[in-house]
């Protein structure tokens, strides 16, 4: 049960609370520069001024809303064992009507014509693929399973168009950027990457910092790293620019204070509790961590 606000013991730890946010602003305030990308914007804070640019076009969300297509047919239908229930059949009949409009907004989306014939591919196979199952009804799923396994090819392509859009429009805006700053701002410079969680291991953005600004870099293999780089973070479920640049603060702030206090850099990257959680667990369950492989 928690202590009630009023509670002197409440009181004082909302002391350590603010003394410690108001330190988190003094940090941030006086760090180097720093980048957060979040969603389609970069922003970048230096000197006490903020700068924007955008890290991805509107191919971008071409190349990801056509590729969503055959993945929302799969989550409909994969489930189903008979016909089609009510429900199902309004979804399927609404998203008909979306891919046609979709199809004929096309020609004024500029794609190149490799591209834009890949997406007409996906498109087409997946307006067929509903009329056949509304006409039936049902789903067969070896039709479903067929017609996913085939636009496999199209669906990873257009992923690394998507890929490539990203990495090429935020290169062109951290090289500008870049290109303005001392070698002493270049050598100070951070990044943070606003990320879902399950997005994280391989994020874009989290892999172009991680090589551009020197840290290790473990392309799409990203997991938890007991020794984290100082320069790049991913900011999980975090989508508002404060928030993100608050994070960074924190990250560092976390460093020195764990260094000055436990000798231990890292050391309040993780739960306070974690190690003796770990030791009483082990003692009362008879048992020991077993790393992941």
């Amino acid at each position: 049960m928690a202590l009630e606000a009023t509670d002197s013991l409440s009181v004082l730890n909302q002391a350590f609370r603010d003394a410690y946010a108001a330190r988190r602003e003094a940090v941030l305030s006086r760090m180097g520069p720093v980048i957060a990308q979040i969603d389609d914007l970069l922003i970048l804070r230096k000197g006490g001024q903020r700068f924007e640019a955008p890290s991805r076009t509107r191919r971008y969300h071409v190349y990801k809303a056509v590729t969503h297509v055959p993945l929302a047919l799969h989550v409909l239908l994969a489930p189903l064992k008979d016909v089609l229930d009510d429900d199902t059949r309004i979804r399927l009949t609404t998203l008909r009507r979306l891919i046609t409009e979709v199809r004929d907004s096309f020609a004024a989306r500029g794609l190149p014509a490799e591209p834009l014939e890949r997406q007409h591919r996906v498109l087409d196979a997946s307006q067929a693929l509903v009329d056949a199952v509304l006409a039936a009804n049902r789903v067969a799923q070896e039709d479903l399973s067929a017609f996913v396994h085939a636009q496999v090819p199209d669906l990873l392509k257009n992923a690394e168009d998507a890929a490539r859009d990203q990495i090429e429009t935020m290169h062109a805006a951290v090289e500008a950027w870049k290109q303005r700053m001392t070698s002493d701002e270049r050598e100070q410079l951070r990044a943070v990457v606003a990320a879902s969680h399950m997005s994280r291991p391989g994020n874009v953005a989290t892999q172009y910092f991680a090589i551009t600004l020197g840290e290790s870099w473990e392309g799409r293999f990203h997991e938890e790293d007991p020794h984290p780089g100082k320069r790049v973070l991913s900011s999980e479920a975090t989508f508002d620019e404060a928030a993100a640049f608050s994070l960074l603060a924190t990250h560092v702030l976390d460093a020195r204070t764990s260094t000055g206090i436990f000798g231990e850099e890292t050391r309040m990257a993780r739960d306070l509790l974690a190690d003796a959680a770990e030791r009483i667990l082990a003692e009362k369950f008879q048992k020991t961590p077993e790393p992941a492989p």
